[in-house]
């Protein structure tokens, strides 16, 4: 049979209902193949009236195909059977009664669809069923095998194509969003969804939102909106209602999961969809539903539709973007299935097999053009972001790859305008490739702030990224860890940087290229007069961290007004740099300054290069710099760079290419206010030092001698790694390393070497940091005959702390164990100095990674020893990392020339807790009083003396006070004799009655409970060599406020602590008079400093970046190691 027509009928249809879209689809198929299709439905919504035709207007003919849609009861079968036409069934699936109330009026609906089921088959030439378990359901009613066959006539992925676009910006703080597509209906369960979310919120520290669409059963909406509210949920959850095909096209774009809960699924198009637009799905597979054949391989199936399970599943995907990566990819081949071209083949190969052969011309596949990079970020200006995203484009374009320009900031995306886009001709039809829909490989994003969300393409890649300080704010941590797939950095310096603050996507270091510059003319037209003689050029923003202030200061030392010398400042006006105040303050401190030229405006690239090239060096004493494209294009035009030792600059500037500026590690000072973020401040009479040197090159006439070397070494430096073609090529080998790493990110075999179980601060420290992120640690704890608490299985006692074991027996369990990495706890106490780096250099043979906390650095007298660092510094400066707890002990390390692998690890504290004394213990009545307390072990050296003298002295004016110490014993014989001395003083002073002494070894809770009673928490130290106090952390717990003696050992909480003018008994007395009589909003003020600082400082929060910095640090080793052996093309 030659058919004249293919015609569809149903009962009804819906705008955007899955029959419907099927038949529009299934006709759009058969109008493309040149056969005449029509659709035919009793009842048709205003909305279709122009797609759908009445049933009433069919007119039967023998020399037709009617394909008849099922999936209800269908109250105009009886002329049916008698119907002219060849007639094909297409079974969409019957909802299970038993997902509907009792009198729910559907019920009689789906139970004549199950009889016409049962009665069609005599007459019906065959059926398509659209998935497999509509299948089976045909089987179970004895249809004919031979004339059924599973097509999914339903999801149209060329129309999906066509509403293709590049994802709207989400808002910055919009972290996670979870999509579901379904009817309003009891047996979609979006109520488990809103439950899943609630259990989520305490599973993860991600901020996370559902959106559900669809429309539905206004009871079962009510309940939806009872639980939002019941949860507290209203600004987590969404409810969109029926929406258009781009509406929807954008949500399926802005999501990063689309996840189903749903107890019953015919087929599950939505899940097909979200594919479509590179979507990772997670399902409920739920019985006798379609769920497992709908997904494939390409999508995460969950056993149970427990939303607690269901929660647990999706923190674990948040964690591993690459996981969602694969998911995707297998996603996008799994739609190969359902292409428009396969199922139109399918649909006549099964028209075939009945006899039926329809005249039909064949169509070309829909192919959208595609992309192999997006390079999404500002690119239209001379901002230096805007000039890496431009290059970075331009020259991929020029090595041949389909390229486009997206225009977006952290905020947003915006519009170029005209006059921009007329600047940079190269670049704007890269831009306008993007304005067309296109499928993408991978996503180049650069902006400020940066945003990673909604990205689109197979690859999500933060790509040439800076950062300028220490320590990152944790939103932006997280939202590395849960989006990029890849980080690629200007310099080493932020690849560190960036692992050190516990992210663990693949961090590459792919540098920046500065022979953009070469490409632009000199443009000397609008040049200011720059001064005369020799001129020193500054460019940068202008931000603290730039060091202008260091600049000016050193350049006002050594000059005048009457020595031929400029300095020429070359910014722009921003919120965050005040150039022309700091000039004029400067210039009124110098009763004659040097001449300095500040250039504000806008300048061109051309006029930039005529800048650098009228003046003889460029200085930059930057604070803290991610790379410094400034000098490294100076270098290109043989400039010589003055600037500091540390940071991204330090990829190309060295002795050999520049003049360094010695620095000091110093607390950061920028507008983000990051609590133990440091940055580099440079040696101000060192700076001044090389002015007066390169002055003194170019008055006596001997420039090429003094500049020459460096300066052509500087420029082969650049040429050799700096330029954009090796930019380009660095970023694409590094995405060719995603396809060599596995799915999600594994964790390492790992110990710790620590002393454990015993009353000792390591151990407390070591227990507190390894929970919970690193509890699968092995332990390998030193030997001990005082152990508190019963060894787990994962304790292996294999050493002796002191200066008699040479390790040997560590090391030959670290190898037993086949650890990959190990973290081991020192203090000077623990180990032999020699043993130690013996030890070392045989994990670092063996490639094992090794961490080192160092709780102390000072060099020390060990009875007769000296012991210092020093003795075993090639050691550590081969370990992975170095962590220290202070500022002190990060410039201690430089000093000794480790710098490379050290971070600045702060100590943690536990959460205030709620805590109560055993009901039991005699307490004393200090209901009323004043309390003043002292915590930590019983030791000499730690002012317990000091302080009941000072207590005394205040005593003596106010009966009121009451001094608690919570002190227990030390087992060595220093501290019974300290206790003894504070006894006889305690006596001598006559002050028994108003003193608490506590001397027992407490469990925390219990210690916490005590100190909470206090008004005031005193650390009166005399003299320490340890580099931070667990002791103090504790105080601080309780949100109490702390004083403390001015010793380094409190350096790193002095932001939250206050402290004594000194050390002796009067002054810690005038300190604590100070505190107790501090004003309640200056108390209150601290208080809020005090419990930021507590959260920043969170144990758990610190073990995660632990866990996170030891995960990423093996992952980026594996990497290097791949991209160094040649593995890639």
């Amino acid at each position: 049979m030659t058919p004249k027509a293919i015609h569809q009928i149903c009962p009804r249809c819906t705008l955007g209902g899955g029959i419907t879209n099927g038949m529009l689809f299934v006709r759009r198929l058969l109008r493309e193949a040149g056969i005449e299709s029509n659709i035919y439905a009793a009842d048709i919504p205003p909305s279709l009236a122009h797609e759908i035709r009445l049933l009433s207007d069919y007119v039967d003919d023998e020399n037709q195909v009617l394909l008849i849609h099922h999936g209800i009861g269908n109250h105009h079968e009886t002329w049916l059977p008698t119907a002219a036409a060849r007639k094909l069934m297409v079974f969409h699936n019957i909802t299970p009664a038993g997902f509907f109330d009792q009198d729910d009026p559907i019920l009689p609906q789906l139970e004549l669809g199950w009889q016409q089921l049962q009665r069609w088959k005599g007459w019906l030439d065959g059926v398509i069923a659209d998935s497999q378990a509509n299948l089976k359901a045909l089987l179970e009613h004895d249809y004919d095998p031979s004339r059924c066959r599973v097509i999914p006539l339903l999801v149209d992925l060329d129309k999906w194509r066509r509403l293709k676009s590049i994802p709207p910006a989400r808002p910055l703080q919009d972290e996670f969003r979870l999509l579901f597509v379904g009817r309003l209906v009891p047996h979609k369960n979006q109520l488990g969804l809103i439950e899943t979310l609630h259990h989520l919120e305490k599973m993860s520290d991600c901020q996370v939102t559902l959106t559900l669409v669809g429309s539905g059963d206004a009871a079962y909406e009510r309940l939806l909106r009872d639980d939002i509210e019941r949860y507290q949920l209203v600004d987590r959850v969404t409810l969109t209602g029926k929406i258009t095909d781009a509406e929807l096209a954008t949500a399926y774009t802005q999501a990063d999961l689309y996840v189903s809960l749903s107890r019953h699924e015919g087929f599950g198009m939505p899940l097909i969809e979200a594919m479509a637009h590179g979507l990772p799905v997670m399902a409920f597979n739920a019985p006798h539903s379609n769920i497992a054949d709908t997904i494939g391989r390409a999508g995460l199936l969950l056993d149970r539709d427990d939303p607690v399970a269901c929660a647990a599943a999706i923190a674990a995907v948040i964690r591993q973007p690459r996981l969602r990566r694969q998911l995707a990819i297998e996603g996008n081949r799994h739609l190969d299935n359902f292409k428009s071209a396969q199922l139109a083949e399918d649909l006549f190969s099964f028209l075939a097999d009945l006899n039926i052969h329809p005249l039909r011309q064949r169509q070309p596949a829909l192919a959208l053009p595609a992309l192999d990079f997006r390079v999404e970020g500002p690119w239209d200006s001379t901002y230096s972001l805007a000039i890496v995203n431009r290059e970075l484009a331009l020259t991929l374009a020029a090595d041949g790859y389909q390229v486009g320009l997206h225009p977006t900031e952290g905020g947003g995306d915006y519009t170029p305008d005209r006059e921009a886009t007329a600047r940079y001709p190269n670049a704007a039809p890269l831009a306008k490739a993007t304005l067309a829909p296109h499928d993408v490989t991978t996503v180049l994003r650069l902006m400020y702030p940066m945003r990673l969300t909604a990205m689109g393409g197979v690859n999500h890649v933060a790509c040439n990224y800076g950062w300028e300080e220490s320590v990152m704010p944790p939103a932006t941590v997280r939202q590395f860890n849960y989006h990029a797939h890849l980080v690629t950095t200007m310099s080493d310096w932020v690849s560190k940087t960036l692992i050190d603050n516990g992210i663990t996507s693949p961090v590459v270091t792919c540098g920046i290229g500065a022979d953009q510059i070469l490409r632009h003319q000199p443009d000397y037209a609008d040049q200011p007069d720059l001064g005369q003689g020799l001129r020193f050029l500054h460019i940068s923003s202008g931000f603290p961290r730039k060091g202008i202030d260091s600049l000016l200061d050193a350049y006002g030392a050594i000059f005048c007004g009457d020595d031929k010398v400029s300095l020429v400042i070359k910014t722009f006006a921003n919120p965050h740099q005040n150039v022309e105040q700091q000039l004029q303050q400067w210039r009124g401190h110098h009763n004659n300054p040097p001449t300095v030229v500040v250039i504000e405006q806008d300048i061109s690239a051309g006029a930039i290069r005529a800048l650098l090239e009228s003046c003889h060096v460029l200085v930059a004493p930057s604070r803290g710099e991610g790379f410094g494209l400034p000098l490294a294009e100076a270098m290109l035009l043989n400039i010589p760079v003055i600037t500091t030792a540390g940071g991204g600059q330090t990829d190309f500037c060295s002795d050999q290419t520049a003049w360094l500026i010695d620095y000091d590690f110093f607390p950061a000072q920028s507008h983000m206010s990051l609590s133990g973020s440091v940055w580099h401040e440079p040696h101000r009479d060192q700076l001044s030092a090389l002015l007066k040197a390169f002055y003194g090159a170019h008055r006596q006439e001997r420039w090429d001698e003094f500049v020459q070397q460096r300066v052509s070494a500087a420029r082969e430096m650049i040429q050799s790694r700096f330029t954009w073609q090796h930019v380009a090529d660095r970023t694409r080998r590094a995405i060719q390393v995603l396809d060599l790493l596995p799915p999600t990110l594994s964790t390492p075999r790992r110990g710790c070497v620590t002393t454990w179980n015993t009353r000792c601060g390591i151990a407390g420290y070591s227990q507190l940091l390894l929970h919970p992120a690193l509890e699968d640690c092995w332990i390998l704890a030193s030997e001990s005959s005082a152990i508190t608490g019963e060894d787990s299985d994962r304790v292996r006692r294999c050493w002796t702390s002191g200066q008699h074991d040479d390790l040997e027996q560590l090391f030959e369990q670290i190898v037993q164990l086949e650890l990959e990495q190990v973290l081991i706890q020192f203090n000077f106490s623990l180990f032999r100095l020699d043993a130690l780096a013996n030890l070392l250099e045989q994990l670092h043979q063996r490639q094992i990674q090794t961490f080192i906390t160092l709780h102390s650095s000072a060099d020390v007298w060990w009875d007769r020893d000296f012991m210092t660092l020093r003795r075993i510094q090639p050691q550590l400066a081969a370990c992975t990392r170095l962590l220290v707890h202070t500022l002190t002990d990060l410039n201690r390390l430089k000093n000794m020339g480790l710098v490379a692998n050290t971070t600045l690890f702060p100590h943690g504290v536990m959460p205030a807790l709620a805590s109560k004394l055993p009901a039991q213990q005699a307490q004393p009545d200090l209901a009323d009083k004043t309390v003043i307390a002292s915590y930590g072990f019983l030791l000499p050296n730690k002012g317990l003396p000091e302080l009941i003298q000072a207590f005394a002295a205040l005593a003596q004016s106010d009966d009121n006070l009451h001094l608690l110490l919570v002190n227990s014993l030390y087992p060595i014989t220093a501290s019974d004799e300290e206790k003894a001395r504070c006894d006889a003083l305690i006596d001598q002073l006559g002050i028994g009655e108003h003193l608490t002494m506590i001397t027992a070894y407490l469990e925390d809770e219990e210690s916490l409970a005590w100190l909470q009673k206090a008004d005031v928490i005193v650390f009166p130290y005399q003299r320490s060599n340890e580099s931070s106090s667990a002791a103090v952390r504790w105080g601080l717990a309780t949100g109490r406020p702390v004083l403390c003696t001015p010793l380094a050992i409190f350096d790193d909480v002095a932001a939250v602590v206050d402290f004594t003018p000194g050390i002796r008994a009067d002054q810690i007395a005038a300190g604590i008079s100070r505190v107790l009589n501090t004003s309640t909003r200056l108390q209150s003020q601290k208080r809020a400093q005090q419990r930021a600082w507590l959260a920043d400082h969170n144990w758990r929060q610190l073990s995660r970046r632990l866990d996170c910095m030891s995960k990423a640090t093996l992952q980026n080793a594996k990497i290097l190691q791949a991209m160094s052996d040649s593995v890639l093309p």
